[in-house]
């Protein structure tokens, strides 16, 4: 039955399959390779799994690779297969065999080229073009690199004897192959396609396909590097982004760190960096837990700012119970952007994705400071761990627990968000309830019900009363978190937990300004009332300040290197933020300062009662003095997020 049902089966399907796993083998072989030739000295710390997962990892990047091979030999053999064309197939063949070979000496030139910059083989390989004498120094000046060149000539070798062989075969199997219908030439033609297309995606979730952080199975930065097959670095850098401008050091870097140094309040002599020792000179040093919840598009306008409709009667009963910081802004106005920049104490950069392309090393933020202090990590989102490569950037930076999805039952889900908030907190609770360790724990936790599709759970008691979908979902994530409070106030851990709550970003209400503040100014809340007095804070405050906040809470020494304070005894001059081409800054006078990248423009507007008028010219120095400092903290920022931490830099 089963030789039957393989006679169907085009010839060219089956070349297909016999090159798949041969090249999986060479991409394993060459694979192994790089981790014998490039480990670093603690690898052998890793635990066996964890290699493990790094090499079952990369046959997921190696199909990728291949599958972007096949698809112009697919396409010749599958119109070669409608219209009896013999010639197409010889074409497919030999374009596959000329790709997979360039595709190898990729490979194989990242091992060295690793070894030397410690990142794969991506688009800054060309910087050499302007020194080829130092290339071919540095390349033939020893043996451990100019030998990948015998690598490559035996690669080649076993690769042309293995293709030979099995295009013999499959031309005489051409032979036998029986002329199929038109119909059934184009059917296989789509199946095809479909299955190559999901191997190029690697991924059939409808929320992110294959991407670099997928690779982060460690906190070891090295295992992580196993798995990326150095093709996806090196066509997605030189291809992707071939028109997007390369970073270039500021001539002014020196004097922009000083800056910001002086910003932060460092006055130690000047270093090339935002470090400083804070010494905590409190008696007190208790180890509170931190239960951080990060509310889906919160932003000030839904509580009634701005003219807006107030739609957190829960949210607002908290405040008058808690410290509440009412010029709190996000850093930019994606999830992404306020995830990283809350728990890493860094500005988010526009509109990179930080936690897809920061992932060259962990930030010394939440996660590692925290560890450090002996506490348990936790993550907890309400969908897909891997959208925007949530779950690889969070393991990477030292948060040992991530709950999403799949500790949910299918059922529970609402829609590609996931389950709805209340399930989430419950969760929060079953797992902190459960917990066997002594130690403290930390948890952040990123809700998702107040974004579209805009769905909310039928099955429950509350039933909103908005006047849109919309309004019904932020008022069911509201309702989510005053349930969740009167159940945290029951529990026995409540009274040692300090609650954060604040939005990831905002949303933008189509009133105002060029850039709305409602997308960035978002609510930030501060609960524990045997520690802290009810209480409002008017100075300007952002999401970089969280990690900061939170070791001063604890009474911790340590060595900050954020871009963030502890705002419960220190002041911010002013703020700045993005929103993904436009970059702004807000003062403690009432300011508010924002430049659009595009074409240039600036204004400088009194935000506080919504006024229209551009100052800029009126007040020329005050725009050109927020001008200046703003960028001089972002052009910091993003040095040194640069030099430690793109994964392409």
């Amino acid at each position: 039955m089963l030789k039957k049902v393989i006679t169907f089966i085009p010839a060219h399907i089956k070349l297909l399959v016999k090159l798949y796993v041969f090249n999986l083998i060479l991409f394993f072989c060459i694979r192994f390779l790089f981790y014998h030739f490039n480990k670093s000295s603690d690898v052998s710390e890793v635990p066996f799994f964890e290699k493990l997962m790094a090499f079952r990892m990369g046959l997921e990047f190696d199909t990728a690779v291949f599958c972007w091979i096949a698809y112009l030999p697919i396409l010749l053999w599958s119109i070669a297969y409608l219209l009896k064309q013999q010639r197409l197939y010889s074409i497919g063949f030999y374009s596959f065999l000329v790709l997979i070979l360039i595709y190898f000496f990729v490979d194989i030139a990242d091992i060295p080229y690793f070894k030397q910059f410690g990142t794969h083989l991506n688009r800054n390989a060309f910087l050499w073009n302007e020194n080829p004498t130092f290339a071919a120094g540095v390349i033939f000046g020893s043996f451990s690199y100019w030998g990948f060149f015998l690598v490559f000539f035996i690669i080649t070798f076993i690769i042309l004897k293995f293709y030979k062989k099995v295009f013999i075969t499959f031309k005489t199997q051409l032979k036998q192959q029986v002329h199929p219908k038109w119909y059934y030439a184009i059917l296989a033609f789509i199946l095809l396609s479909v299955f190559v297309t999901l191997g190029a995606r690697g991924r059939t979730s409808d929320r992110s396909g294959l991407h670099e952080g997928l690779s982060i199975v460690s906190q070891n930065n090295f295992i992580n590097q196993i798995a990326i097959n150095p093709n996806f670095t090196f066509w997605k850098t030189v291809l992707y982004n071939k028109n997007k401008i390369p970073y270039k050091v500021p001539d002014s870097i020196h004097e922009d760190i000083a800056f910001t140094r002086n910003y932060l309040g460092i006055q130690t002599p000047f270093e090339q960096n935002i470090h400083r020792i804070i010494q905590d000179s409190s008696h007190t040093k208790t180890k509170y837990n931190f239960v951080i919840v990060v509310m889906e598009s919160m932003s000030v306008f839904k509580m009634g700012y701005y003219n807006g409709k107030n739609l957190t009667p829960h949210l607002d009963k908290l405040n008058k119970e808690s410290i509440y910081c009412e010029n709190f802004f996000s850093s930019g106005i994606h999830t992404f952007n306020g995830l990283f920049s809350t728990t890493t104490g860094h500005l988010s950069i526009y509109a990179e994705k930080s936690m897809k392309s920061y992932v060259k090393a962990p930030f010394y933020g939440l996660g590692p400071l925290m560890a450090e202090q002996g506490y348990e990590t936790y993550f907890y989102t309400t969908h897909d761990p891997h959208f925007d490569n949530m779950e690889g950037f969070f393991k990477l930076n030292k948060f040992n627990h991530f709950v999403s999805q799949y500790d949910f039952d299918d059922s529970q889900a609402e829609s590609s968000l996931g389950v709805p908030d209340h399930i989430l907190l419950d969760k929060l609770i079953e797992i902190t309830n459960n917990r066997k360790s002594n130690q403290p724990f930390l948890s952040v936790v990123m809700t998702a019900s107040d974004h579209g599709p805009w769905r909310i759970p039928t099955n429950i008691s509350y039933k909103p009363n908005g006047e849109t979908p919309q309004e019904n979902c932020t008022l069911y994530a509201d309702w989510s978190i005053g349930r969740f409070m009167e159940q945290a106030k029951k529990l026995p851990w409540y009274n040692n937990t300090v609650f954060m709550f604040l939005g990831d970003h905002g949303l933008s209400m189509g009133h105002t300004y060029e850039m709305p503040l409602s997308y960035n100014h978002v609510p930030y809340i501060i609960h524990q009332p045997k520690l802290f007095k009810a209480d409002t804070i008017s100075s300007p405050c952002y999401q970089p300040d969280i990690p900061a906040t939170v070791m001063g809470i604890i009474g911790a020494n340590y060595t900050n290197k954020t871009f963030g304070i502890n705002i419960l005894k220190e002041q911010h001059p002013y703020v700045v933020f993005s929103a993904d081409d436009k970059i702004g800054c807000v003062d403690n006078h009432g300011y508010y300062y924002y430049k659009t990248l595009s074409n240039g423009e600036t204004y400088l507007r009194k935000y506080k009662k919504l006024d229209l008028t551009n100052y800029k010219i009126q007040l020329k120095a005050k725009a050109d003095s927020m001008h200046e400092n703003m960028m001089k903290i972002y052009k910091t920022a993003e040095y040194f997020i640069r030099k430690d931490h793109f994964l392409y830099e």
